[in-house]
């Protein structure tokens, strides 16, 4: 089930707006109101611009971290990002849809569903190599251990556990394969598979070339357990979405269509 207040978002922000506003303009009359009534004077007209003051002010503070996000070209914020919420973001597309990450795995039948009713969407997956050795390094990160750790030095059992993990990530990276290779966008040239082998410290969505969903990744958790950024193209200035849609851009350039 989605779980709205752990994002922060554009449509959240409109409805909060609207909200606070239209409490302020009943709460405020209401209360110039009973001051009127209670003095029979109109000594309220005196401290309402303070009162107007005031609330402009905590209007200020509570949506300027907002703002200054919105100008950035970030249009929302996830603390968390459920599996469900996937099916939202495939239903924004319209002509592209471009997927970073290890296996797929988690998006994999809400994809396949998703594939079957837009046959004529072009999409594009870059998934890690399986037999890529960043691959242990990712799943080492997942279990909580830092980039600078080397690997040979913990435990028989750790290893054990990573190397164990490892196999089972790499099955995980061939049927996602396997299902996707089945697909009818894959077989008239629509989707496109290739294989990286590097390290990424992220997840990636790219919808239509212009919005962005960043799953960032955090040691100890895996990938829908992390935030996510969402961003947004802008026409008159260089944004964070641009330098994630350069990394894309080298990454998909750098490796070949998939052969296994």
């Amino acid at each position: 089930m989605k779980n709205k207040s752990k994002r922060i978002h554009l449509d959240n922000f409109i409805k909060d707006l609207a909200k606070d506003l239209t409490i302020t303009a009943i709460t405020g009359p209401l209360g110039a109101m009973f001051a009127w009534f209670v003095s029979f004077e109109y000594w309220w007209a005196v401290p309402a611009p303070i009162f107007a003051v005031v609330i402009a002010f905590f209007y200020f503070k509570k949506y300027r971290r907002l703002f200054k996000l919105i100008k950035a070209g970030i249009a929302g914020y996830y603390f968390s990002f459920d599996i469900s919420e996937n099916l939202g973001v495939f239903n924004e597309v319209q002509d592209c849809f471009c997927y970073m990450g290890i296996s797929s795995n988690s998006i994999l039948e809400l994809f396949r569903k998703w594939a079957g009713e837009n046959p004529s969407a072009t999409t594009r997956f870059l998934l890690m190599d399986p037999d890529s050795p960043n691959l242990a390094k990712q799943i080492a990160f997942e279990k909580g251990i830092g980039l600078g750790e080397d690997l040979s030095s913990l435990s028989g059992q750790s290893q054990q556990n990573i190397l164990d993990e490892v196999k089972a990530e790499k099955e995980r990276i061939h049927s996602a394969i396997e299902v996707l290779k089945t697909l009818e966008p894959y077989k008239t040239g629509k989707l496109r598979i290739r294989l990286h082998r590097e390290f990424i410290p992220w997840w990636m969505y790219i919808i239509d070339h212009k919005k962005m969903y960043i799953g960032i990744l955090e040691k100890g958790k895996r990938g829908q357990e992390s935030p996510v950024m969402i961003l947004s193209k802008q026409k008159k200035f260089a944004a964070p979405f641009d330098l994630f849609q350069n990394c894309w851009d080298r990454m998909w350039s750098e490796y070949k269509d998939t052969e296994i």
